[in-house]
């Protein structure tokens, strides 16, 4: 008994959570039962997005610009999977002895918001910031000749408001020039010194670490000077460690103890998003070839309305189906199966809504499959059980029999279809990968309704089922 109240509080829990996901505020505009999805993102098939189409500006000479056009295709591909864009579409395209690039972002509804992210080149470099404006010193005769003289030059911050005069070579060392290293690691964190904002926490690969370490080193500023006031605090100001992304100075500040692990942040008072955005182009590494926008539109939803009603139809009237064959062979058992697919349904939207994943039309048939293979485990238990009765077993013994010998078989067979749908997710990209969720998430989905929650159910209502000798159930 005390097993069967366990099941039912983690069943109850799980559905509680889903449910909550679901009605939580901030989904899309929607009346009726549609409100109870409109959290649930949608990909381009189903509602429209951003369609982007570049240029791809090949320097003459390249011996196989081909192969430049797969660099920039595999590079914003992994900068939308890293961003949580794993359902937008990625095309190479040739005409007039051009290439073109064309990015199509499902539920986005701002073109400027998905060209930050598609259109910066990625290239990061590390500087010494050795002066600074408040205005353009690049109209100013006399600051434009002493970027001249120091051997650097003027970059502006990412808002155009502050200026810093900047040497690639740290105290003019050719030694100290770190410039595109690779990043193994980006991620959005809080800004601990800042207020409900959020920085950029990086970690270089392992190459990249010693000279970042001597960087620091060189640059490295005692805590005693800072507080001083004085004229060794006005030479400090010139060792200054600048980060710069794209040519816009995302960072400039001291350092007050030199890094040796080849870690730091990015300031720039980040909302979570932009922090989510600049990690994933940190991660994909900077653009191999210049991207020139030849245009960006909003598109309506790939599959009209009619299309989409008539495969919902069709997936009711299967599901339908399937119910009426449960009851012509399980009797009260199908209920359970019937409970199970609204259950696990109830899981697989909650998730989504609550994770922010994009459902497109594979993701549906991923669904799809998952309610078969609830009903595949569902009938492998309830032939068990009718075996165990007519072999002269109670029905709560027999049901009792029939999970312990079921568990493995549903188990194993559930397992090997989720390690599939992970190297599909893995290796696959765009629309495969919202498959491949789905999947995942609708066969654990089935996998606890199948030995948790309809073992629950089974035994509350042992007393009603019946079977023939020979035949079906009642």
């Amino acid at each position: 008994m005390r097993s069967d109240r366990v099941r039912l509080i983690i069943s109850l829990a799980l559905l509680v959570a889903a449910v909550v996901a679901l009605l939580l505020p901030g989904g899309r505009q929607a009346t009726g039962i549609a409100k109870l999805f409109s959290r649930i993102k949608l990909g381009l098939d189903l509602s429209g997005g951003v369609r982007l189409e570049y240029r791809v500006d090949i320097e003459k000479g390249v011996e196989n610009p081909s192969a430049v056009v797969d660099d920039v295709w595999t590079v914003l591909r992994n900068r939308l999977d890293s961003a949580g864009y794993t359902e937008a579409v990625v095309k190479k395209s040739f005409r007039e002895n051009n290439s073109f690039i064309i990015v199509e972002i499902p539920d986005a509804t701002d073109t400027s918001f998905a060209e930050k992210l598609v259109g910066s080149t990625g290239l990061l470099w590390f500087g010494q910031a050795i002066d600074e404006r408040d205005y353009d010193p690049t109209t100013n005769p006399d600051d434009v000749n002493l970027a001249t003289r120091e051997g650097a030059q003027w970059y502006s911050d990412k808002d155009g408001k502050k200026w810093y005069l900047i040497k690639k070579e740290i105290n003019n060392r050719k030694d100290l020039v770190l410039s595109g290293p690779r990043i193994s690691e980006a991620v959005p964190t809080v800004d601990q010194k800042g207020v409900a904002n959020y920085v950029v926490s990086f970690t270089l690969a392992r190459e990249y670490v010693e000279v970042f370490k001597n960087i620091t080193k060189e640059l490295y500023v005692p805590e005693q000077v800072l507080n001083s006031g004085t004229t060794q605090y006005q030479m400090a100001l010139k060792k200054r460690l600048a980060i710069v992304l794209d040519d816009k100075v995302q960072f400039v500040g001291f350092v007050v103890s030199p890094i040796e692990d080849g870690k730091g942040q990015i300031r720039g008072n980040f909302t979570f998003d932009e922090a989510k955005e600049l990690a994933a182009i940190l991660r994909s590494g900077a653009l191999p070839a210049r991207l020139e926008k030849t245009s960006a539109s909003l598109v309506s939803p790939l599959l009209g309305k009619d299309v989409l009603k008539q495969s919902l139809n069709a997936g009711l009237i299967g599901a339908v189906l399937v119910i009426i064959y449960m009851l012509a062979f399980y009797g009260v058992m199908s209920f359970v199966a019937v409970i199970g697919i609204f259950y696990a349904l109830a899981l697989i939207f909650g998730f989504l809504a609550g994770t922010g994943a994009i459902l497109t039309l594979p993701g549906i048939a991923g669904i799809i499959f998952t309610i078969g293979t609830l009903v595949d485990g569902n009938i492998i238990i309830y032939e068990r059980i009718k075996e165990e009765i007519r072999g002269g077993k109670t029905p709560k013994a027999a049901i009792e029999v029939a999970f312990s010998r079921s568990f493995w078989t549903l188990f194993d067979a559930n397992l090997t279809t989720i390690i599939a749908a992970l190297f599909l997710y893995y290796f696959g990209t765009g629309t495969i990968k919202g498959f491949a969720i789905t999947t995942i998430v609708g066969i654990f989905s089935a996998m606890f309704m199948n030995l948790v929650f309809s073992k629950f159910l089974l035994d509350a209502m042992a007393g009603a089922i019946r079977v023939r000798k020979t035949g079906g159930a009642q």
